[in-house]
This record gives C-alpha cells, structure tokens and sequence, in this order.
C-alpha cells in the first residue's frame, strides 16, 4: 500500500521501471540507485522526484543519458 497520491506513485513507478532498464532488470540495484542522493538533481534523490511531472521527466532522461553513455 502507498501514501502516495495517484499521479506521484505513477511517476514513481515510471521512474522505477527507467532505473530497472538502467539495471538490466535489477530490481535492488534500481532501488539503491533511486533512493541516493545526486549531485545531477542538487542532491535530491530520483525517488524523490515524482511531484512535478518536469522532475519526473529530468530524471527519465538523466537515465536515458546514462543508458547512452552520456555524463550529465
């Protein structure tokens, strides 16, 4: 069960399912990875974002620029 409200845990799980792919599939390992702070998002952790649909979205593609070998 989440505290969350609807639209917050659907931007966590998109973030989730981003981290997962990061992962190969890692559940654990994308979880460790949401839940630590980034210098990239001011010291925020990915988890964190899903308020806004921006930070959901900055955080989505700081993922794809990893996947592609690009350092933010």
């Amino acid at each position: 069960m989440t505290t969350l409200p609807p639209d917050q845990h659907d931007r966590y799980l998109e973030v989730l399912d981003a981290a997962k792919s990061l992962y190969s599939g890692d559940f654990d390992a994308a979880t460790r990875w949401m839940s630590r702070p980034l210098q990239a998002f001011g010291g925020k952790v990915p988890a964190a974002m899903i308020t806004t649909r921006l930070e959901t979205d900055t955080v989505i593609e700081f993922i794809r620029r990893l996947q592609h070998g690009f350092v933010a």
